[in-house]
């Protein structure tokens, strides 16, 4: 099972810190995949200094959501900025925008807007194995390995 941890930033308008994926044209929470022996409160820091060079603090653990079919489970942290500005330069962020919760991208990754929505109501602790679409699994699939065929 794959692990990954994912970071809600919020500005002083309330507005959702999202990240542009270069590797799929997705609007995703800044985070990423656990390293071997890395605590998911660890990884979310680091991928989000990675990936827009902000040094953030968590404030709580929002969720755990398992998705059974693609053997994934996420951890998503609400976390504040320290102050740092921001900086994309790498290889995996094409784009950061700030976004309101009632005007959130179409093209996300799936479940994030859920998440989010989650965290906005004040959710801590939460525990959810999510229901997922057998077609949409399926198509993610199809996407994934057209993407790496072409690269």
């Amino acid at each position: 099972m794959t692990q990954g941890a994912f970071g809600i930033i919020q500005n002083t308008d309330k507005e959702v810190l999202l990240v542009l994926r270069r590797d799929y044209p997705l609007w995703d929470l800044p985070g990423g995949t656990l390293k071997t022996g890395e605590l998911p409160a660890e990884c979310v820091c680091r991928e989000i200094r990675e990936e827009t060079g902000l040094a953030v603090v968590v404030k709580y653990l929002v969720g755990t959501y398992v998705r059974r079919r693609h053997k994934d489970r996420q951890y998503i942290f609400s976390v504040t900025n320290q102050g740092r500005p921001m900086t994309f330069d790498n290889s995996e962020t094409k784009k950061i925008a700030y976004f309101a919760i009632d005007q959130l991208p179409k093209n996300m990754v799936p479940l994030r807007s859920h998440q989010i929505k989650d965290a906005s109501f004040g959710l801590r602790h939460i525990h959810q194995t999510q229901k997922e679409n057998w077609g949409l699994f399926q198509f993610e699939r199809l996407l994934r390995w057209a993407v790496n065929c072409f690269r």
